[in-house]
């Protein structure tokens, strides 16, 4: 099992694609402060430095923007989702599963997917972070004496614990459909289209059920009654609910193989 593991987290790491979801969302964060960052130009081509901690909170900013809640959906599945669809229809399943046993392989699958998507989010968030350190932190001023701002690296520490999770539903969610279709084009675009699904049913049908609401699961309201851990226990079921159903899937169908 941990041979099987090993070999899945590689693969998914290691992979093109999880470099350019980990890129493209740090560039994603980066550039939704677009306006901002036209403002901070025209500053400086006046000669004047930007306030102290511009560039952490462009950051800040960004985490918490809608487009930091339509990334998950989109960049958390791209890593791994489809692997599972992929052995199936190239036939490398059949040769490696004698070897490895069904119940193993499908572990594998399940953990390196929910690794690589929770792992989406946060090192293109730390990315992110750095390309705005770069940019912007020799072109400010000096802080003042007794001025404090909210660090961005910590921030990003403080919600770590529900990007991991959210992303790693997000992958799992596509994993499981992808065992449902066996299609790897709904790997990608089923995470996306039950995002919006939920969006819509909230806030247009259900607007009380805050609980089914995405944006919620990173951040929470005062209506959740353990604040961010009620949000994190949540997201953990729903995974949880995700791997077992892909488990009874994917055994289903490698049973008959």
């Amino acid at each position: 099992m941990t041979h099987k593991l090993t070999a899945d987290c590689r693969q998914a790491f290691l992979s093109p694609a999880f470099f350019l979801s980990v890129t493209g969302t740090a560039l994603i964060l980066f550039l939704s402060g677009f306006d901002r960052i036209i403002s901070a130009f025209r500053t400086i081509q006046t000669g004047s430095l930007l306030e102290y901690g511009f560039h952490g909170n462009l950051v800040l900013s960004a985490l918490s923007s809608d487009t930091a809640f339509m990334i998950f959906p989109i960049a958390a599945p791209l890593p791994f989702t489809a692997s599972y669809v992929d052995d199936i229809k190239s036939g490398f399943i059949k040769m490696y599963l004698p070897r490895m046993g069904c119940l193993q392989y499908i572990g594998g699958k399940l953990l390196a997917c929910a690794l690589s998507g929770g792992s989406v989010f946060l090192l293109g968030g730390l990315l992110c972070c750095g390309i705005s350190s770069l940019c912007f932190l020799p072109l400010e001023a000096a802080p003042e004496t007794g001025m404090e701002y909210s660090s961005c690296l910590l921030q990003l520490f403080r919600q770590s614990g529900l990007y991991f999770c959210s992303g790693a539903f997000w992958s799992l969610t596509g994993l499981t459909f992808s065992a449902v279709t066996g299609s790897r084009y709904m790997a990608y675009a089923s995470p996306f289209i039950f995002y919006y699904v939920l969006i819509i049913l909230c806030e247009r049908y259900f607007p009380s059920l805050y609980i089914l609401h995405p944006e919620e699961w990173i951040s929470p309201s005062g209506n959740w009654p353990l604040g961010k851990w009620s949000a994190a226990l949540w997201l953990l079921e729903l995974s949880g609910l995700c791997s077992l159903a892909f488990l009874i899937i994917a055994k289903k169908r490698l049973t008959e193989l």
